[in-house]
């Protein structure tokens, strides 16, 4: 028997040897949720999940889907075009040669900034490894680890009462934390934050996320409070490219600091964590370089003791990519599921993926648990009428 499934894989590879790249269809989406309003460091922030979808199709019709996005629709016009940019560089070559095909592209992005398009790219590669194997693409990272919960990040504008509110709501449907937004003046957050805190459902926890907002002494101030309050996390208290001050904060403070979402590749992983500058690593597969830079962020993290948890703001195709790399991880217990909306039936189900027609198999379970779709590749199934609906421009890259 071993023998004989040894020579199907034997057969298998030699058949898809010189499977190639013939077509990416890009599909630019317009939002399906509505916008949402944060602060940071530049002032209060609008954002939508806009998307850019991406299907690339091998000569032998199999395909594969990934995902990113940007901030706005506008924003999504220009990931379009950049993802047509750097997938040219794919057409005639094997998909199955994801590391080998991510350099390629690594070498290309990095001059160009290209990462998101790098990730959208990656991710449909390794959703096409997946089908030609027949199996999911947590199997291929590895296989499943351990129990993977969604906490809520509920960035929405709301009063003290309303958020211990939320979070009796948030609880009855399944979930254990929340996150939320802070950056409203140190004071102000203090205040906040203890009002909800002392007012939580037993066993349920908050995280607070500072979008960069703060300086060191005020980061380190609401950290004081944070720390008090035995919070999850505090994320991105200042700016995240200040390793040293990320540093401070972590080592001076018991709360945990969190970040990593708006760092590109897994590169620079190395240098936080030998710094110790972070306890919590956010990768965004939209935006570090897709499931290749993700799983090596992971593998990386987990080496030095510290805790992945993947940041998933986005659109859904992103979101499932996400759930096979935190699936795989020792380091992932946790990962992120956004509730938009305080209008919503369940909302442990991702509401921003009307367009995924197996939605349902990524929801929160009556455990507490979520995990990826038990099928080959993402396991992700369009539905392509839902698609139409709200497409507003298809650019296509192929040989010629």
């Amino acid at each position: 028997m071993p023998q004989e499934r040894h020579a199907v894989a034997e057969t298998a590879m030699i058949e898809y040897a010189n499977l190639q790249i013939v077509r990416i269809n890009v599909h630019l989406l317009r939002s399906i949720v509505g916008q949402v309003a944060l602060p940071d460091q530049a002032g209060l922030r609008t954002m939508e999940i806009s998307s850019v979808l991406v299907e690339i199709e091998t000569g032998d019709g199999i395909k594969g889907v990934g995902e990113s996005f940007y901030r706005s629709l506008d924003d999504c016009r220009f990931l379009a075009m950049n993802v047509k940019a750097l997938g040219r560089h794919l057409i005639g070559k094997n998909p199955l040669d994801v590391q080998q095909r991510w350099h390629e592209m690594y070498v290309q992005a990095k001059r160009s900034g290209g990462y998101a398009a790098l990730s959208a790219l990656d991710e449909a590669m390794w959703d096409i490894k997946g089908k030609v194997a027949g199996r999911p693409v947590y199997d291929l990272l590895g296989g499943k680890t351990t129990t993977v919960r969604p906490y809520a990040t509920f960035p929405i504008e709301r009063t003290s009462e309303q958020l211990v509110e939320d979070a009796g709501w948030l609880h009855s449907n399944g979930f254990l934390n929340m996150k939320i937004a802070v950056g409203h003046g140190v004071d102000i957050d203090r205040r906040h934050i203890r009002y909800v805190v002392e007012r939580l459902p037993e066993g349920f926890r908050l995280a607070i996320d500072a979008n960069t907002t703060y300086s060191f002494d005020e980061a380190f101030r609401l950290g004081q409070t944070a720390s008090e309050l035995d919070l999850l996390w505090f994320e991105e208290p200042v700016e995240h490219l200040s390793i040293e001050r990320n540093a401070e904060l972590n080592n001076r403070l018991t709360v945990p600091i969190a970040g990593y979402q708006t760092y590109n590749t897994h590169y620079p992983a190395l240098d936080l964590l030998r710094a110790n500058a972070l306890d919590i690593y956010q990768p965004s597969l939209d935006y570090a370089g897709g499931i290749t830079a993700a799983h090596r962020i992971g593998v990386l993290v987990e080496s030095f003791g510290k805790r992945l948890v993947p940041h998933t703001m986005g659109p859904v195709v992103n979101f499932v990519a996400s759930l096979h790399v935190a699936a795989a991880q020792r380091a992932c217990t946790l990962i992120e599921l956004p509730v938009l909306s305080r209008d919503l039936s369940n909302p442990g189900t991702f509401h921003a993926g009307r367009y995924m027609a197996n939605v349902d198999e990524i929801a929160l379970q009556k455990n507490g648990t979520i995990a990826p779709p038990d099928r080959p590749g993402l396991g992700v199934e369009l539905d392509w009428d839902a698609i139409k609906e709200v497409e507003v421009e298809r650019l296509t890259v192929e040989r010629g």
